[in-house]
């Protein structure tokens, strides 16, 4: 899929455009889909019955389909696709529908692909239709679909990437049909002070959590502007940032294991736990902050 290398350090992690959010996904894909063993690009929904990430992005598919009412679609758009794993996950379930993966990641898009044929040759009695999964290079900001066409827009862990977040709202709307449906999972800032606090208390988090930092008000109040009404919310922090952040707190030394079974060089591992530790920091601030009520992830439904 992509070529593991940690040489390839993420100066542009500042995120100062689309090809630096490229650039930031190219590099650390193969890292999370080691440390996971999943093409899942998201944080996961975790309870007490979940043992692994995949299980808990998974559920967080599940559950976003069911907040998105699915069974009573049949054209969706998913927005910042990735590898396509959620639409394969909800061909799996609801396979009436047809499905349009939208991503501006070209290398994605294409490992997508493959991925899609291989599980329509592996499982062809429950996704004998994956051929109902499309795909389009585009930007969240310019979506080629004429008016009025599709019945829900889902944006999956996606949106807090989009430049501009309201352009992006303003495109789904457009192409949602009167009675469609505009669903957005995000992890967001609780916080209304102003950005200058924010970077203060997210600390370690402002630089290696690869997204905006939109405030909940602030989206909620250009979901209005562009056009919606919103139907619900629901606020997942607790099922999201503490389990998460504890899994990769008592499995650093696995992962580690995972991520460099191929590389025991000297160099490669003091570069890797330079690197890790970062995160393991950044871990155990998602804790933290999410503990202060800094930040939350929540469901938003519109029309």
């Amino acid at each position: 899929m992509f070529e593991v290398n940690l040489l390839h350090f993420p100066f542009w992690i500042l995120r100062r455009n689309e090809r630096d959010v490229v650039n930031y996904y190219n590099f650390m894909t193969p890292y999370i889909g080691r440390a996971t063993g999943s093409n899942m690009l998201n944080f996961g929904y975790w309870s007490e019955k979940t043992k692994t990430p995949l299980q808990a992005q998974n559920e967080l598919c599940t559950r976003v389909a069911e907040f998105a009412n699915l069974d009573s679609a049949k054209k969706v758009i998913d927005i910042g696709s990735g590898f396509s794993a959620p639409a394969i996950h909800w061909k799996s379930i609801y396979t009436f529908l047809n499905i349009t993966c939208i991503n501006v990641n070209l290398l994605q898009m294409k490992s997508a692909t493959k991925l899609v044929s291989n599980t329509s040759d592996s499982k062809t009695e429950t996704l004998s239709n994956t051929k109902e999964i499309s795909f389009v290079n585009a930007a969240a900001t310019i979506l080629p679909f004429v008016d009025q066409c599709v019945d829900r827009v889902v944006a999956l862990e996606s949106a807090q990437h989009f430049k501009s977040l309201i352009q992006f709202m303003r495109e789904s709307k457009r192409i949602l049909k009167h009675d469609g449906l505009f669903i957005v999972a995000i992890p967001v800032i609780t916080t209304n002070k102003p950005l200058v606090h924010q970077f203060m208390k997210l600390g370690i988090l402002s630089l290696t959590w690869a997204s905006e930092r939109y405030k909940l008000t602030n989206i909620k109040s250009m979901i209005k502007s562009a056009g919606f009404n919103i139907v619900e919310i629901q606020h997942i922090g607790s099922h999201v940032y503490e389990p998460l952040s504890d899994y990769y707190i008592q499995n650093r030394k696995i992962i580690k294991y995972v991520i460099l079974k191929e590389n025991h060089s000297y160099f490669y591992n003091i570069l890797y736990d330079v690197l890790e530790n970062l995160f393991y920091k950044s871990a155990l601030k998602m804790k933290e902050v999410y503990q202060k009520g800094i930040i939350d992830y929540v469901l938003i439904k519109a029309h």
